[in-house]
């Protein structure tokens, strides 16, 4: 399996958890081992005219092709958290 492999699983899987999917965007993509690790941010509406975005980590295994782990954190708290780390 290769990147863009393991990028049209995340986006398949991403859509599934958030019907009303607005933008994908990756930032980081790297093998760890046995899979690949994404990094990146999801956009989608919640009501009207409002819009979510959330950062999320997901691995894809490299065997089986399936989505192994995935972290979703609303971006607002994603960003204080890496500041506190950073400080």
């Amino acid at each position: 399996m290769d990147a863009k492999e393991a990028e049209t699983i995340a986006k398949g899987f991403i859509k599934q958890r958030h019907p009303r999917v607005e933008r994908i965007f990756f930032r980081t993509m790297h093998r760890e081992g046995d899979a690949w690790v994404l990094h990146g941010e999801v956009e989608f509406k919640q009501v009207y005219f409002f819009a979510a975005v959330r950062s999320f980590k997901l691995q894809v295994s490299t065997n089986t092709g399936e989505v192994t782990s995935y972290e979703e954190a609303n971006l607002q708290n994603a960003k204080k958290q890496g500041q506190e780390k950073s400080s």
